[in-house]
């Protein structure tokens, strides 16, 4: 299932109670989470190959679990660093990427995985990725210079582009 279709189910007020639900401490910021869904239903999807991935994961210095939304799209680790990674286990898992960034046209046109969609209901789906692509801010101008200092930084360190989350190459 795409994310645009989950987007396409549901009405604001049903995603809302959902969100203050797993976000209570959002509700300071829920108009600004208002437009963003509003935007996500009148945006057309861009075809992409990255997956939605959600996970419950242990914090080992919080000591407690957090929800972590992230993508992947079929590229092991050891193809997009075949320096560091084997072919054994690690190697051939999928790399995970970050999503925060990505333009929402392409979020809404990424399949959720299907063990995410058994494992938490629709509403939250919604709610756990609208947290995630309003990271950075609410609206995607805001992301874009996020995205764009975040480059600069890493070039600045690091001396290259950091990988690119389609083709897993510099």
């Amino acid at each position: 299932m795409m994310f645009k279709e989950l987007i396409d189910k549901y009405d604001w007020d049903e995603v809302c109670t959902a969100f203050l639900q797993l976000y209570p401490d959002q509700k300071k910021n829920i108009e600004g989470y208002k437009q963003v869904f509003r935007e996500l239903k009148m945006l057309k999807p861009i075809v992409t190959k990255m997956r939605i991935i959600i996970k419950d994961v242990f914090d080992d210095y919080d000591k407690k679990y957090y929800v972590h939304v992230f993508g992947k799209n079929g590229i092991l680790n050891k193809e997009s660093n075949p320096e560091q990674f084997k072919d054994d286990n690690l190697g051939n898992q999928e790399v995970s990427y970050g999503i925060e960034l990505t333009d929402w046209a392409e979020w809404l046109a990424m399949e959720i995985e299907t063990e995410s969609l058994a494992r938490y209901s629709e509403l939250d789906i919604i709610g756990h990725c609208l947290w995630e692509m309003t990271f950075y801010g609410f609206s995607q101008e805001e992301i874009r210079k996020q995205s764009a200092q975040l480059v600069k930084e890493i070039r600045k360190a690091t001396g290259r582009l950091p990988l690119s989350t389609e083709t897993g190459k510099n």
